[in-house]
């Protein structure tokens, strides 16, 4: 008697795959395991990666992958018209085919264990794929040895004998498709792997035809009353008649026309919807989490709905991660640990070493099981940040050192920064509404750096950022401009915090809108740039810097200048020695109680 294992073969697996110009991107860093492009190979056991085997068939293979594209296509392409010109290549042409080719799992996994058996699978594969495709043709012959199922990827360029570009010529007609997966099966038996069923579809007589409509046109009236009864069905016995009735529908499809294909995909639509009623009613009777009863369509809704995208940009306003920066259609961001690449539909974790798609991300982020992610992402959905993605701009390459690029400028979000305001006696909604959050690329002895902090733009078009460690100016040192532009009075500060301290003792005596026109200096070294901005100013100016030194010749310089410019810090109580305040920032806590003479510390240079 046969063993239980030499009884069934496994199957040999031949795919196709057309890419056209624009579409082989993605599925190069794939093939290629792209380091930066992890995303794109999520679902491979990293550990295993480095037994990948890539097989170098010619020059091209050495090439990055759509360069090694263009490149043959260069070289091959020599389709002419009647008047001996090169024709143009289509926009919609297809560049490439990418043939997978593997087999069943069990015994892929078998001879993948064997590295003998393995090396002589690999050979005949690449003897196959080269008489098949051609050995200049070849673009990549990678097999993948770190995925579930080990498989082979040949990528070739459809160039014909005689110089066209044709898909055509391969991506045959069903017949000779089934030729070509016949004589693959036959060149993998020796392996144990065959040929899958063929199709046992003929041509009908018009009797024999109509003999067939009327035993399925009898099976359907049969189904349609089991849909009727199964409407009718108490909740006890929903699920066996669902399963019956589902046999019955698989059976049916076995030999369907599109026409049938339709009926059934209707009828499986509306058991759908009865499951949907189920699961309210099971809901209503037992009070049971709504997440229960999801049914797999249901939960596909669900995660489709939500852009894993979006849901770090939320962990980013909590938070939780700071974002990093884009590079391509890949957002990255990071924690004082961990960096994430992230995308629409999943993302990788670089210190893991994984990654996945939207409930694996929730489950680890938030540190919660399967259900409970999905309820978590039942009240998500909906939500969305394209009013901040959509304004990020790519990191740029190739950058001059002490350069920077500005990458992103959205509302303040970061709870660190809007903490450490919170601190200072200034709420998060007035920092949100004066300042800017501001995230940038910096060159610097052949490295790039990503930092964000707060700021506004000044009048040469620069930035001061504070962040919790500092402070940083990008482009030109300038004034900074707050308030009502129009007022008839100005009020002087030396620093940013100052300056917010002020409108939020407004807002704290009753004030909705500042009424005074604001300017904060940035540096004592821009009262030249302030002098020379106000040099036809007529109204009343108040100045309240620091009780420094350099405060101190900043108001001297300043009310040489402006002779009827008003010092206001005797009023309030700014001034060096114990018991004054070093800043207007200080006036405002200790107002709120949230510093005391006593344990004051030195100014953090905000």
């Amino acid at each position: 008697m046969l063993k239980e294992k030499e009884k069934f073969m496994g199957q040999a697996v031949l795919h196709y795959q057309k890419n056209g110009k624009s579409s082989g991107g993605s599925l190069g860093h794939h093939i290629d395991r792209e380091e930066g492009k992890e995303y794109s190979y999520r679902h491979a056991d990293l550990s295993k990666t480095k037994e990948n085997i890539y097989v170098q068939v010619n020059q091209l293979c050495r090439s990055p992958y759509n360069e090694a594209i263009a490149k043959r296509i260069e070289q091959g392409y020599n389709h002419k018209n009647k008047a001996g010109e090169l024709k143009a290549i289509r926009k919609d042409a297809v560049h490439s085919i990418n043939v997978i080719l593997s087999g069943s799992h069990e015994e892929m996994t078998e001879i993948a264990n064997n590295k003998k058996r393995l090396q002589e699978w690999i050979d005949k594969n690449l003897e196959f794929c080269i008489k098949e495709y051609g050995k200049e043709n070849i673009v990549r012959f990678a097999v993948h040895l770190d995925e579930k199922t080990p498989h082979i990827h040949c990528v070739f360029v459809p160039i014909t004998p005689d110089g066209r570009l044709s898909a055509g010529d391969w991506m045959k007609t069903g017949k000779q498709l089934e030729e070509v997966q016949t004589k693959y099966a036959e060149a993998m038996a020796e392996f144990g792997l065959e040929r899958g069923v063929k199709s046992e579809r003929k041509h009908h007589t018009t009797e024999e035809y109509r003999q067939r409509e009327r035993y399925k046109l009898d099976d359907n009236k049969e189904i349609l009353n089991d849909l009727e009864n199964l409407k009718q069905s108490d909740v006890f016995s929903f699920k066996a008649k669902k399963t019956a009735l589902f046999a019955k529908l698989e059976n049916l499809i076995l030999n369907q026309d599109e026409t049938t294909k339709k009926q059934i995909e209707g009828l499986k639509s509306e058991i759908s919807n009865l499951e949907k009623k189920l699961s309210s009613t099971l809901r209503e009777q037992h009070q049971l989490p709504k997440s229960n009863f999801l049914s797999q369509a249901q939960i596909q809704h669900i995660v489709e709905s939500v852009s894993v995208k979006d849901y770090f940009f939320n962990l980013m306003e909590r938070g939780i991660v700071d974002f990093e920066k884009k590079s391509g259609k890949e957002f990255y961001f990071k924690t004082s640990t961990q960096t994430f690449s992230v995308s629409d539909k999943g993302f990788y974790d670089f210190k893991a070493g994984s990654g996945g798609q939207i409930i694996k991300a929730v489950m680890e982020m938030e540190g919660i099981k399967w259900k409970e992610a999905l309820d978590f992402l039942q009240k998500f959905s909906g939500t969305n940040y394209n009013h901040i993605s959509t304004g990020i701009v790519e990191e740029r390459m190739q950058m001059k050192d002490n350069s920077y690029n500005l990458t992103a400028i959205m509302r303040p979000n970061n709870p660190k920064i809007l903490g450490y305001y919170l601190k200072r006696g200034i709420e998060p909604e007035t920092v949100k509404k004066h300042l800017k959050q501001v995230h940038y690329q910096v060159r610097a002895e052949g490295k790039d750096f990503h930092f964000f902090g707060v700021g506004i733009k000044n009048n040469s078009g620069g930035w001061d950022v504070r962040s919790t460690d500092g402070k940083t100016k990008l482009g030109t040192s300038d004034i900074s401009e707050f308030g009502n532009p129009n007022s008839d009075k100005v009020v002087v500060f030396e620093g940013m915090s100052d300056v917010l301290a002020f409108i939020q003792k407004g807002i704290d005596e009753g004030r909705t809108e500042e009424p005074n026109r604001i300017i904060c200096l940035n540096s004592t070294s821009n009262v030249p740039k302030l002098v020379e901005h106000l040099q036809d100013f007529k109204g009343k100016m108040y100045l309240c810097l620091d009780a420094d030194q350099a405060g101190e010749k900043a108001t001297q310089d300043l009310q040489q200048f402006f002779p009827n410019a008003t010092d206001l810090r005797e009023h309030y109580g700014i001034f060096e020695g114990r018991g004054g305040s070093k800043d207007f920032n200080e006036v405002l806590m200790k107002e709120k109680g949230l510093i005391q003479e006593q344990n004051r510390g030195p100014k953090r240079g905000w």
